[in-house]
């Protein structure tokens, strides 16, 4: 409605998600990134890019590099088979030397093979293997922090804060990323618009 709209337009360092109606039923969401929002990605840029473009130090701690065999969810969301194997990548993300997110990266072997190989971004290495995603689904929630993840952050034990689950795909179809990230509360904003179908006959629930 028209409080969305006046957020979206006035606020700085949010994401607007845009929500209609699908044809067929259910709920199309769409993230737009704010001109001025140095918080969030626009759709399948990688944040190291988005952060450099808009002039601010970018930095990432790895924490742990490594090759295992996948858990229930892993296989789940990767589409991975027995006997498969994901590379995972655990990085504390800092803009101007200020932790603001955790990011818990899983590929399959086959897209990252060896995990020592990913430098300060990882869409990067992606591009370079031309395995860049075209495309990703996100899916926000609110958490609150716990005592290893607050440390990391440097905030306070239980503060809010939110995950962000993204699955992402290349042109084909197959899944190439699925990132898990905690982010801090008070650096990210989101404002929502919902719009109505062209059909009047169709409103949202």
């Amino acid at each position: 409605g028209q409080r969305g709209r006046d957020l979206g337009a006035e606020a700085a360092g949010e994401v607007v998600l845009v929500t209609r109606r699908a044809r067929g039923g259910g709920c199309e969401v769409v993230a737009r990134r704010h001109p001025d929002s140095p918080a969030m990605l626009e759709p399948h840029l990688g944040r190291t890019e988005d952060m450099a473009r808009r002039g601010r130090t970018v930095e990432s701690v790895v924490l742990s590099r490594s090759l295992n065999p996948p858990t229930p969810e892993e296989v789940m969301a990767l589409g991975l088979g027995l006997g498969d194997r994901v590379a995972r990548l655990e990085r504390v993300r800092t803009s101007d030397c200020v932790p603001l997110a955790i990011e818990r990266a899983s590929l399959p072997e086959s897209i990252l093979p060896d995990p020592d190989e990913v430098g300060a971004s990882l869409y990067a290495y992606l591009a370079g293997q031309g395995l860049r995603p075209v495309r990703a689904v996100q899916r926000i929630s609110a958490t609150n922090l716990t005592a290893r993840d607050a440390t990391l952050l440097d905030v306070p034990p239980g503060t809010a804060g939110l995950r962000i689950e993204r699955v992402s795909y290349l042109p084909n179809g197959k899944v190439v990323e699925f990132t898990r990230s905690i982010y801090r509360g008070d650096a990210y904003d989101f404002a929502v618009e919902l719009k109505l179908a062209d059909d009047p006959e169709r409103t949202l629930p």
